[in-house]
């Protein structure tokens, strides 16, 4: 529940009980009433007649209406701090205050909890006299915002060609694609939306290698590519489950042009979209985040021929999983000139993608690309 601790905040000011120590049924429908008053700002009958009226036991029924009442008749306690107004990690929200300020901060904690717009990419480019799509890319011409409300929207879309995804991921598919070429290894290539945009490029590459540990996830990204990317798959692009730290069993089919990495991380870039990740945040997430991110760095890096490219995205914000892994590579690896990474020249600074979603109005991504000047 993206709202959960300043729910738990006004619940905590008026419950007898520790929250800790109710049952899962009583505490799911104190923060749903707590939801409809202060969220949804619904009436007060109407937010505590849905609430009781659901409960079918009498104890809970009770002590549910009286902590809500409460909160009816004594309004939202005084919030304590940014993280608990706006439902985010103290230790987060500690750390962006520290990098962006007050300002800055506001803004990024209230776009996470907004409502996602929903888009896709359009790859047949014959979307837009479909019902309910329309024209909204900020920056892609071939993006399209979707309708909600549209009776069969994605399966209409999928039957159009549509990719759904954010414009910021559609933003590094399209540059992952034109750093793709001859013989290309993707590493995190699952559930696929990096990989339809390399197979639908203008040179789509000769051969295309896709790597992803989870086969659940794979699975989906077959399904992805059977439909998007029919006339190449099994013939020049092919799925692989196993771990991409240990890529050792590929240097004995020779090396590739091309390898692009879409690493693991924190996800604090796509907290709109993804509502309980921001729960799952640590340091020590980051830290593991970032010690595989460098391995998988390593292990790509070597296979770059000379004269190929190498390409690493993340979904983050965070400066360990991007410029800093960034420095780091290129300190640990001489070999590796930095160039441009391909997308709309206002969203790269020094060569890097790095995308701040308020600034921008998307998802926020980091992207880099390198060129092997010696093998």
């Amino acid at each position: 529940m993206v709202w959960r601790d300043r729910l738990d905040h006004s619940l905590r000011a008026y419950s007898s009980r520790p929250l800790e120590s109710l049952d899962a049924t009583t505490l799911d429908a104190l923060r749903l009433g707590a939801a409809q008053l202060l969220i949804l700002e619904m009436p007060a009958y109407a937010a505590l007649d849905s609430t009781i009226g659901a409960i079918r036991d009498r104890g809970r029924r009770g002590y549910v209406n009286a902590v809500l009442r409460k909160l009816v008749d004594l309004g939202e306690p005084p919030h304590d701090s940014l993280s608990t107004r706006w439902s985010h990690p103290e230790t987060l929200v500690r750390r962006w205050l520290e990098r962006h300020g007050r300002e800055a901060t506001e803004r990024l904690l209230e776009w996470n909890n907004g409502v996602p717009r929903l888009g896709a990419f359009d790859f047949a480019g014959t979307s837009r006299s479909s019902s309910g799509v329309e024209e909204g890319g900020i920056l892609l011409r071939r993006f399209v915002r979707l309708e909600r409300s549209g009776p069969d929207v994605l399966g209409g879309g999928a039957r159009q060609g549509l990719y759904v995804q954010d414009e910021a991921a559609a933003i590094v598919g399209e540059g992952f694609a034109e750093l793709a070429g001859g013989r290309t290894l993707e590493i995190g290539s699952a559930p696929g939306g990096k990989t339809v945009h390399i197979c639908n490029s203008s040179y789509p590459p000769e051969l295309l290698v896709c790597l992803d540990s989870s086969v659940q996830r794979m699975s989906t990204w077959l399904e992805n590519t059977r439909r998007l990317c029919p006339s190449l798959l099994q013939r020049t692009v092919f799925g692989v489950v196993a771990q991409g730290e240990d890529l050792s069993p590929f240097d004995a089919g020779g090396r590739f042009d091309s390898v692009v990495v879409d690493a693991p991380c924190t996800n604090t870039g796509v907290y709109r979209r993804r509502r309980s990740a921001r729960w799952r945040w640590s340091l020590s997430l980051l830290e593991e985040c970032t010690a595989r991110q460098r391995s998988l760095l390593e292990s790509a890096a070597d296979l770059v021929v000379a004269g190929g490219r190498l390409g690493y995205s993340t979904c983050s914000l965070e400066p360990e999983e991007n410029r800093e892994m960034v420095e780091w590579f290129e300190t640990r690896r001489p070999d590796f000139e930095r160039i441009d990474f391909p997308a709309p020249s206002q969203l790269v600074r020094e060569g890097l993608l790095d995308i701040f979603p308020p600034d921008r109005g998307f998802d926020g991504h980091f992207a880099a690309a390198w060129m092997r000047t010696e093998a």
